[in-house]
């Protein structure tokens, strides 16, 4: 290649570098933006969910110490600016525990709704809806506590949402419709599982509605 075609390709590239140098500076701008920005905003995720995380823990200090008050406002604060966190679903299922402890079901239940109905992650919901099933049970709503279980109830948690719909109809002195959950329970749950016993057991002592 000749002098000559080395400037003329050097005059071709200037030129084209000051037609297009604005162009190339904002797509930079726009780029090291973007990182920045994205950086920025895990950075504001990771300080709000730490201190989410911090409020969690005082609800649960608090509830220990049976200053209800104190967790109920540490609950409100976090459901109204920490939302996007699984930590207020999480103190919800504290304050759940708490009122079924202090018999005050209907408390119990208004907390284990609010995660059942919120945004909490599928697994969380199903243990919330489990809960709110036997709540609801223990104030005699049994359509309620049934209409819970029909609700949920998918993958390791059909174990647990049958065994309990078992209880529930046999309390109602459907033997068979106990024996047929009980049996479900056992099919869907893992042999390892702590309830394999009790659930085997629960259906031995239904062997004689097998052919009813």
């Amino acid at each position: 290649m000749s002098h000559y075609d080395d400037e003329q390709q050097a005059e071709v590239v200037k030129k084209w570098f000051l037609e297009n140098w604005l162009a190339l500076v904002a797509g930079l701008a726009i780029g090291l933006g973007a990182i920045f920005g994205w950086q920025g905003w895990q950075s504001i995720k990771q300080e709000k969910s730490a201190e989410a995380s911090r409020m969690y823990e005082e609800a649960r200090q608090a509830l220990d110490s049976g200053d209800i008050e104190e967790a109920s406002a540490l609950a409100a604060k976090l459901s109204d600016d920490y939302s996007g966190t699984p930590y207020d679903d999480q103190v919800a299922l504290l304050l759940a525990r708490y009122h079924v402890d202090q018999g005050e079901l209907p408390a119990a239940a208004e907390q284990l709704r609010s995660v059942v109905d919120g945004n909490a992650d599928e697994p969380l919901k199903q243990v919330a809806r489990l809960r709110l099933a036997r709540v609801l049970w223990a104030q005699d709503q049994t359509e309620e506590a049934l209409a819970e279980l029909d609700a949920g109830g998918s993958g390791e948690f059909v174990s647990l949402f049958e065994e309990l719909r078992g209880d529930i109809m046999l309390t109602q002195g459907d033997r068979a419709a106990a024996r047929q959950a009980y049996q479900k329970a056992i099919e869907a749950g893992n042999e390892a599982a702590a309830n394999r016993e009790l659930l085997q057991q629960k259906l031995d002592d239904l062997a004689d509605v097998v052919n009813s």
